[in-house]
């Protein structure tokens, strides 16, 4: 086994310790090619792990320790590709007999249920037989994204978020600059519309459509 005398800087500790803050018991935290689990009486359960997530797990099992956590390693399943794993898992999650993937994910509802610790969960809805009364489940993004794939998970407001190549394209003509001032394309701030929005959309380039519209 290869030695690791790496030990966490304050930073490591105070960043670990806020992201967990922010998780709730039963969310889930991929990182490293593993997916961890926070369960009750601060333990961090680690779900399915990688070869080459051990070494990283060492490392978070230090910081762990620092702030009073467990990381439960016991029953991990080991896995040579953690995305594509997660994501068929992500096909058989079930809330009140209703196959999660069957919810309307493409008008999900983003919430952000602390602000300062930018704590976010996903709201999606089933039709139920009390039209007032939808079939309702919180996800927290990262089961969301799981389970809507990556095209939903970039979408905000109806926009699709512009691929990294476009972009490139767009700068190599010399359009870039020309689209942003017309509006054609914008580049995410914190807040849109009057809405916030997730961290995990701020500052890409999102085409608006408003070409279309005119």
């Amino acid at each position: 086994m290869i030695e690791d005398n790496w030990e966490p800087t304050e930073d490591d500790i105070e960043w670990t310790r806020g992201q967990l803050e922010r998780m709730q018991v039963g969310d889930t935290w991929g990182v490293a090619d593993s997916v961890l689990r926070k369960d009750i009486d601060n333990v961090l359960t680690v779900v399915q792990a990688s070869p080459t997530s051990i070494m990283p797990l060492q490392r978070i099992g230090k910081v762990c320790a620092q702030i009073g956590y467990k990381l439960n390693t016991e029953g991990a399943e080991i896995i040579h590709d953690p995305q594509a794993a997660a994501q068929q898992a992500a096909q058989e999650w079930e809330h009140e007999g209703i196959p999660v993937v069957n919810y309307d994910l493409e008008n999900a509802e983003w919430m952000c249920i602390d602000p300062d610790a930018e704590a976010w969960r996903v709201i999606v809805r089933h039709e139920s037989d009390d039209p007032d009364k939808p079939h309702e489940v919180a996800l927290s993004p990262m089961d969301y994204n799981l389970v809507a794939g990556d095209e939903l998970f970039f979408t905000w407001d109806g926009m699709i978020v512009i691929e990294r190549d476009e972009i490139i394209e767009m700068a190599d003509n010399d359009t870039l600059m020309a689209n942003l001032s017309a509006g054609f394309v914008i580049i995410m701030p914190t807040t849109w519309r009057g809405r916030l929005v997730p961290p995990h959309l701020r500052g890409l380039i999102f085409r608006t459509n408003r070409d279309e519209e005119e």
